[in-house]
């Protein structure tokens, strides 16, 4: 699956955010406190541009504290918050453009008061979008980003989630279904082979992926007991393979787009060679309960 057709799907699935914890409202309460923060600092009607925006959860951030800005918000994915999400009256008067590749921006030089970034910047190549990030930039304009630290408390546990994927896809669980459904299976057979791996005590397994399959699995065994149309139920089952792709594949990338602080130190330091001031530190949980990123800002000389 191409990278942007996982995301894609991701942000069209109305999701609001991307790799914060979802169930910690510790998460939320950080990143508001960032954008807030950011957003004040901005003169009134600053135009600011959103890379990797997917669903505008910066945009909202810094309109909800600062609504005189002009916010552009551009995605490499098929974004279109206002038609696939819940979208908040804030976003009414953001610019989303799809299909952006941050590498090579489509604006003018010197347009931009502010350029901003939440978990996204990071899964460009960085010695392509840094330079145009800086180029778009007005002079004394203003950054920020918030970057995936590699042990975060997301990136942990998306090791974890792609084993688990990786392990139920070898499982041959979905091919021993196509062979069910193809008439080649028996239920019983079908049964037999899903005991098997669920009580392989070899790896672990979650209620929100293997469990989750399961269920699904026996919602389509149920639509062919109740005589569903075949093309219905392959659509289905086609559909299901296809977000379970794009899920490992978003959580590939995702490692593969976290930091170090080598690697961060490396990006500031291509940042002062393109004639910008920056600094960056990390980003903290309360009560030493991990990291939740890196924080990079700066401005243009």
């Amino acid at each position: 699956m191409e990278k942007t057709e996982a995301w894609s799907l991701y942000w069209q699935n109305n999701h609001q955010e991307s790799c914060i914890t979802k169930s910690n409202t510790e998460d939320h309460v950080i990143l508001s406190d960032i954008w807030r923060c950011f957003s004040l600092q901005l003169r009134h009607c600053s135009t600011v541009l959103d890379l990797a925006t997917g669903n505008g959860s910066v945009a909202r951030r810094l309109l909800q504290f600062n609504k005189s800005l002009k916010v552009t918000a551009v995605d490499r994915a098929s974004i279109d918050p206002k038609k696939y999400t819940d979208a908040s009256v804030l976003l009414s008067t953001v610019h989303f453009i799809p299909d952006i590749n941050i590498q090579k921006l489509p604006f003018d030089d010197c347009v931009f008061d502010a350029v901003t970034s939440q978990f996204g910047l990071e899964y460009s190549k960085l010695n392509l979008s840094i330079p145009e990030l800086v180029r778009v930039l007005k002079h004394k304009g203003q950054f920020l980003f918030v970057i995936h630290h590699e042990d975060s408390e997301v990136v942990i546990p998306a090791k974890d989630k792609i084993k688990e994927f990786n392990l139920l896809l070898a499982s041959g669980l979905l091919d021993n279904f196509e062979l069910f459904l193809a008439g080649s299976l028996t239920l019983q057979q079908l049964n037999e082979e899903g005991e098997k791996i669920l009580n392989n005590a070899t790896w672990s397994k979650s209620d929100a992926i293997t469990g989750q399959v399961f269920l699904a699995i026996d919602k389509l065994i149920q639509l062919k007991n109740q005589n569903q149309n075949l093309v219905v139920i392959l659509k289905a089952f086609k559909d299901m393979k296809t977000r379970i792709d794009a899920e490992n594949s978003r959580l590939n990338q995702l490692i593969l787009a976290s930091l170090s602080k080598d690697k961060v130190q490396k990006l500031c330091t291509s940042l002062e060679k393109l004639g910008t001031k920056v600094s960056f530190k990390l980003i903290q949980l309360n009560d030493n309960a991990g990291v939740m990123g890196w924080k990079i800002r700066g401005y243009k000389l």
